[in-house]
């Protein structure tokens, strides 16, 4: 998936709508690399007890 496809995607799936919320402030940091967006992706898959392609493996998986 990238920002180019052209595949219908739903609202929630789609790369264009991932930072409209998102906070000027964030937005530059993040520009300027003083926010790790991998790490906070890794973090977010974490707490949902998925590892790193998605499929669960619990919360007390051992990363």
């Amino acid at each position: 998936m990238t920002i180019h496809d052209t595949t219908p995607l739903p609202d929630d799936e789609n790369l264009e709508y991932l930072l409209h919320l998102t906070h000027t402030k964030l937005l530059v940091a993040i520009v300027q690399n003083r926010i790790d967006t991998k790490e906070l992706a890794q973090k977010q898959l974490r707490s949902r007890g998925l590892n790193n392609e998605g499929l669960w493996v619990g919360f007390d998986y051992e990363r």
